[in-house]
């Protein structure tokens, strides 16, 4: 005869944080203040965020994918919309955010995980989708916006113009030769405004 399973004690599981994420990315930025990428362990992040590795995995397959999570995080924050409706205005907005955004301690990382997504096209394309195509896609539209107004010159492609300021933002970024401050950043909104302007017919 079977028994009833009518007053059998219901037992749950242990209930999903649904904060842990956010706690997880930031123990990464903090761990990373005093240490490289390379030096990071799963363990610790795991130790300090009062979690545990499998927890940890069962979201990211590895520290850099914690990276680029994170850094997504951070630039919603950090490269807000340009607020102006002129878009000259708008656009200079948009490159000095950037800049102040790669200036610090998320542009030693991110150069980091560029440096490692070089052989690892999975990494890469997490780096692209999440980053650079929804960026490069929100300059597109001030651009066009400042194209359709007359104020940058319809004759230059949308990718060139893009190029135009973030590869030196980049490159420095990244290469570190020269710093990200706030001489480079105006003059290279400057540089780049008085390229695209459009001259007014004589």
């Amino acid at each position: 005869m079977q028994k009833s399973k009518k007053n059998l004690p219901v037992y749950r599981g242990r209930p999903r944080n649904t904060n842990l994420n956010k706690e997880i990315t930031k123990v990464l930025w903090q761990l990373l203040e005093n240490k490289s990428l390379a030096e990071l362990t799963i363990n610790e992040i795991a130790l300090k965020a009062n979690t545990t590795r499998p927890a940890i995995y069962r979201r990211w397959s590895s520290i850099e994918e914690i990276c680029i999570d994170a850094f997504l995080a951070e630039v919603e924050q950090k490269v807000p919309t340009p607020t102006s409706n002129h878009p000259p205005d708008a656009l200079r907005e948009y490159i000095l955010s950037l800049i102040k955004f790669l200036s610090g301690q998320v542009g030693k990382v991110i150069a980091e995980i560029l440096g490692r997504a070089q052989v690892n096209q999975e990494l890469m394309g997490k780096f692209h989708d999440g980053f650079l195509e929804p960026r490069r896609n929100h300059a597109r539209k001030i651009i066009r916006r400042g194209q359709k107004s007359n104020h940058f010159r319809s004759d230059i492609d949308f990718d060139l113009l893009i190029d135009l300021y973030a590869g030196p933002i980049y490159f420095r970024a990244f290469a570190q030769h020269a710093p990200l401050n706030d001489k480079f950043a105006q003059e290279l909104a400057d540089t780049v405004l008085v390229a695209i302007k459009k001259e007014k017919s004589k």
